[in-house]
């Protein structure tokens, strides 16, 4: 038990680490270059993303990632429950 709260207190500091490169990349995104630089690295691969989808990304990236932090204040808050 005390082993799988441990597991429980690292997954939220991984979902936390998680959110917090969400909000990178969202900023990131807001960047025109860089926006450019994906578009051609996804058409190089074969996939097509659009300039408009990107923006739509780096827009909703932020809301996900206060999400995540909420499950990530949960799984501790669980974790730090007396056995």
């Amino acid at each position: 038990m005390v082993q799988a709260r441990a597991e429980m207190a690292r997954g939220a500091e991984q979902m936390r680490h998680g959110a917090q490169q969400m909000r990178a990349e969202a900023v990131r995104l807001r960047d025109p270059a860089y926006r450019a630089q994906q578009i051609a690295d996804n058409r190089a691969r074969g996939n097509v993303v659009t300039d408009a989808e990107l923006r739509d990304l780096a827009n909703s990236l932020p809301s996900q990632a206060d999400d995540m932090d909420r499950q990530a204040d949960r799984l501790a808050q669980e974790a730090r429950k007396p056995i």
